[in-house]
């Protein structure tokens, strides 16, 4: 459901005017009632709600049960006939088995089109997509197809795949602290996906003195935010280990960056 969720289509570039109200309304009341259904996990009642020609890919596709969600903006075609909505959604996810589940939130972007007089959910693979990453152009990745149609072979896929999470990374994985001295260091996340992200700093048992926090969780296009790893000594705590590996999560990639503090011993 995420993959087919987090495409929206090129037609849609080109704005339209202000919708009619009653047709807003309508398709407002179906978003809000489909994604209802994904909060329940009452997924059987949202089949409905799917159009036919995606009916199948929604079968098939995982479920995603999300704990909220909420309508950002909705852009129409000129007839007002087609519709992308931008969400935001939180789900709870379990980023390792050795840790807690944690809610994350992050964008979701869907299609929307008229059906027999109703609006529905469908995902139309007719046209070139464009994610909330940026664009993305299967004919000019097709590069070296001789037969002209896009290479979308599970290697293809995966190699462009890597390659977009590849765009956003921390400028260091290593940092070391003195033990017994007050130190800080810190390492800085550049988001290069051309859309935004979430940062989550996965919760972890840390010894007595130190400290870790993320300046800012919440990241457009290309903006930066510091992870921050703070040591104080605490008196009569016991030896802390000789490393620690802070994790963070960047929804909606699931993607895990590990930073290992060194703890060096005072010379």
């Amino acid at each position: 459901m995420r993959s087919v969720a987090a495409l929206f289509l090129l037609s849609f570039a080109a704005l339209a005017q202000t919708p009619p109200a009653e047709v807003d309304a309508a398709l407002r009341q179906r978003v809000n009632e489909f994604y209802g259904y994904h909060v329940t996990g009452d997924f059987e009642k949202a089949w409905s709600m799917v159009a036919d020609d995606t009916k199948k890919e929604y079968f098939s596709a995982q479920k995603t049960k999300y704990e909220k969600f909420s309508i950002d903006s909705i852009k129409y075609n000129d007839d007002f006939t087609k519709a992308v909505v931008t969400l935001t959604v939180s789900e709870k996810k379990r980023v390792n088995v050795q840790f807690p589940e944690v809610e994350m939130t992050h964008p979701s972007t869907v299609t929307w089109k008229i059906e027999n007089g109703k609006w529905c959910w469908y995902n139309d693979h007719a046209t070139n997509w464009i994610t909330p990453m940026g664009p993305s152009d299967t004919n000019a990745q097709a590069k070296g197809n001789n037969s002209g149609a896009p290479n979308l072979s599970p290697e293809r896929i995966k190699q462009l795949a890597q390659g977009i999470v590849g765009q956003s990374a921390f400028d260091k994985t290593d940092v070391t602290l003195t033990v017994g001295k007050p130190a800080t260091e810190q390492a800085v996340f550049k988001n290069g996906q051309g859309g935004p992200v979430r940062l989550t700093l996965v919760p972890v048992a840390l010894p007595p003195g130190l400290t870790a926090s993320l300046s800012k969780t919440d990241l457009n296009a290309d903006e930066q935010a510091v992870l921050k790893i703070a040591y104080k000594p605490v008196k009569d705590a016991p030896p802390p280990p000789t490393s620690v590996t802070l994790t963070v999560a960047m929804d909606p990639f699931n993607r895990m960056f590990a930073i290992t503090v060194h703890l060096k011993p005072a010379e």
